[in-house]
């Protein structure tokens, strides 16, 4: 049965003292208009009243009952609205204006309460209808609600000396934190931090690399470095590796048993010995492996804006960026990959997290003879370059005579090129990379 007390969201007595307050001092008109609109208001007669006001300012005409009811009656409005009583009776009404702000926020409220009623609506006819399928059903209904509750954000400047304290708090803050300066996620990379400051909260970073040289390697010996020292919430999306391909390597990073003899299962009591007790180091690991295999850019950001409703979630990385989709559909796959790459920049900062996203690099590249990666080598790059804040590559020298660049290399020097670094100065990094291990190490590590 109906509940007969439901109603539609709105407030009279709100809306009629905003009103009435303008009209009693007409300096609120400015702030009023610039928090709320027509559309916030629910009686007509106040949406009649309140696009007279919002004219007559861009007009740039003085705004009391006068003008207000010329400007009506110029509209063949001022009977329909109430004629001159009616503004008289909202002026009458208003003993003080100092409750201006909180009733605009009440407006703010209801008209949000309204739109997502409307929303909710729409949602319900669309299941009842079956217009979307599940997947759009669920990108869709979340993306609507999400635009209704970013409402109530409003933009205010404010001067810079009301945000220098705050900075220079920060600034000491991160200067009493550690020697090393390190403010971000800790990569487990001393000349890596050196550079970054560590992986800070909304940042895109780019890593790049031709293939064979070990991109996805680097993700998950990060990934493992920032689990293991910090304890942070990691979620991983490898579109390329499954599951057991991921462990496996996880297993030979922490026990130091050839990857390959973990594969076939060829091993000695010791080395069994040494998984039991790699497993016991991962099982600590934070990390959230997707299983179900998400493809579309859409559906990683569902389930990351979930793990940070449940405080689970500190760091992200896709492997990789090329290998996602979108539900939305372009003409062609550069302007797709450049939707997917501000969509990873976006999560970053609204979830206040870094995103590592790694990205294959344009054939071109194969055709020189100089083969060290440039910005411009990024596959689809125009966007990706511009949304990134750091884009590293991966580089090394191939082996003279050796065309196979899918080889893998016991210990080969590998260097780590920052190529962009919005917050910072750009360098190389000199590594090792035990590819028996699936590894990397600073050079001057040994294995």
């Amino acid at each position: 049965m109906m509940n007969e007390n439901r109603k539609i969201p709105y407030s009279k007595e709100a809306e009629d003292y905003v009103i009435g307050s303008i009209l009693v001092e007409n300096s609120l008109a400015d702030e009023v208009i610039n928090r709320l609109d027509a559309s916030d208001f629910y009686i007509q007669a106040n949406k009649n009243i309140i696009n007279a006001i919002i004219q007559l300012d861009k007009n740039r005409q003085e705004i009391d009952i006068s003008s207000v009811a010329d400007e009506l009656k110029r509209k063949n409005l001022l009977e329909a609205t109430g004629g001159l009583n009616y503004l008289l009776e909202l002026m009458d009404a208003i003993p003080s204006v100092i409750n201006v702000h909180a009733y605009i926020e009440i407006i703010k409220e209801k008209s949000i309460e309204r739109q997502l009623l409307n929303t909710m609506t729409d949602l319900s006819n669309a299941v009842l209808d079956s217009r979307l399928s599940f997947n759009d059903l669920i990108s869709e209904t979340e993306r609507k609600i999400i635009d209704v509750l970013n409402r109530r954000k409003t933009v205010e400047l404010i001067r810079i000396d009301a945000a220098t304290d705050d900075i220079l708090d920060l600034i000491e803050k991160n200067r009493n934190l550690n020697e090393d300066g390190l403010t971000g996620l800790d990569t487990g990379y001393k000349d890596l931090n050196k550079v970054t400051h560590g992986f800070q909260n909304g940042e895109l970073i780019i890593l790049a690399a031709r293939p064979g040289i070990g991109k996805s390697a680097f993700a998950l010996n990060v990934a493992s470095n920032i689990a293991g020292q910090t304890g942070a919430h990691i979620a991983l999306f490898s579109l390329e590796m499954g599951l057991d391909q991921i462990l496996m390597r996880m297993y030979a990073m922490q026990s130091g048993v050839p990857l390959s003899k973990i594969r076939s299962g060829n091993l000695t009591e010791a080395e069994f010995a040494s998984l039991n007790l790699a497993k016991l180091k991962i099982d600590k690991f934070n990390i959230y492996l997707d299983d179900a295999g998400a493809t579309d850019v859409e559906e990683v950001v569902t389930v990351c804006r979930k793990l940070k409703r449940e405080g689970k979630l500190d760091f992200v990385i896709i492997d990789y960026l090329q290998l996602l989709t979108t539900t939305k559909r372009f003409s062609n796959r550069t302007d797709e990959v450049a939707k997917i790459s501000r969509q990873l920049k976006l999560m970053a900062r609204e979830l206040e997290v870094p995103v590592l996203a790694l990205s294959q690099l344009s054939r071109d590249i194969e055709k020189r003879d100089d083969k060290r990666p440039v910005l411009s080598d990024l596959r689809e790059s125009g966007s990706i370059e511009q949304d990134a804040d750091i884009v590293m590559f991966l580089h090394r020298e191939p082996t003279k005579g050796d065309e196979d660049t899918t080889k893998q290399f016991r210990n080969k020097e590998t260097e780590l090129i920052i190529a962009k670094n919005r917050q910072g100065m750009t360098d190389s990094v000199s590594l090792i990379f035990h590819g028996h291990l699936s590894m990397f190490a600073p050079k001057t590590q040994n294995k």
